[in-house]
């Protein structure tokens, strides 16, 4: 618990300190954030040298194409990279190998990029919801399923969930996001902030606990069909980035077409 404590403080500062910086620093934790992902999914995958390289540089890629604004032209280059590696590799890695790393890059790579396009289109207080929403469903459901957990959620894919845990996930990210909203907007607009606008992020607390939690039952199903507990250590007490995050790849863009399409 020590070690979970300590890694959440300096997480939360380091946090901080990346989303409210400049807008190029941003770019460059969401490039290293989405390496060290794919890391520790090739490493769970289990996956070669030439193809772990040519997942790296297709991620990178696709993050550049976020922060320069093509991005279809560099997801369509990507695919076209993992097409030509199925060839020159045909013979020693399987096509569905390929074709599965390829898949897990990308997604990767698009969802957590899609905070990058929220900070450019929105600003840096937005980019903080969609953390805001995951983690507060994580610390929800930690403490309503340690207390009163006891029917399980997906036991086959993640045997410690319960549905009592993802309710405490829901409750806490809609009461934190309407907290979050109801705080920002006393700062920023100087007065009481509305109530209509409150409300409406409490709904997309609410929405946004439902897709990061199915984030999260995604990146268990490839944990359990692989035969691993975490995706990393680098985190003391947490696991690997992708543990920490994965809630945080459905959060991204579910924030970014919500907020634009329905709340503003």
């Amino acid at each position: 618990m020590g070690k979970r404590l300590l890694t959440s403080f300096i997480g939360i500062a380091l946090f901080f300190a990346v989303v409210l910086s400049h807008i190029y620093i941003l770019y460059i934790a969401v490039a290293l954030l989405v390496l060290g992902m794919a890391y520790e999914m090739y490493r769970v995958m289990c996956v070669g040298r030439f193809l772990r390289f040519t997942g790296y540089f297709s991620a990178l890629l696709i993050c550049f194409g976020f922060a320069v604004s093509r991005l279809f032209f560099t997801i369509v280059a990507s695919l076209i990279i993992f097409m030509i590696a199925m060839i020159a590799m045909h013979g020693k890695v399987t096509s569905k190998k390929v074709l599965s790393v390829g898949f897990v890059t990308i997604a990767i790579a698009v969802l957590m990029s899609m905070l990058i396009v929220t900070r450019r289109t929105f600003d840096k207080y937005t980019v903080i919801l969609p953390f805001v929403c995951a983690w507060l469903t994580d610390t929800g459901a930690y403490m309503f399923g340690s207390l009163w957990g006891k029917h399980k959620l997906a036991e086959n894919i993640s045997p410690k969930k319960t549905v009592e845990g993802a309710i405490g996930g829901l409750f806490f990210s809609t009461i934190g996001s309407a907290l979050y909203i109801y705080i920002m907007v006393a700062i920023m607009a100087k007065g009481t902030p509305m109530i209509q606008v409150v409300v409406k992020f409490a709904v997309l607390g609410f929405f946004t606990s439902v897709v990061s939690q199915l984030g999260d039952l995604a990146a268990s199903c490839i944990k359990r069909d692989f035969e691993k507990k975490d995706y990393g250590k680098i985190l003391p007490g947490h696991g690997g980035l992708l543990d920490r995050f994965d809630s945080v790849l459905f959060a991204a863009p579910f924030v970014y077409y919500a907020v634009k399409h329905f709340i503003l």
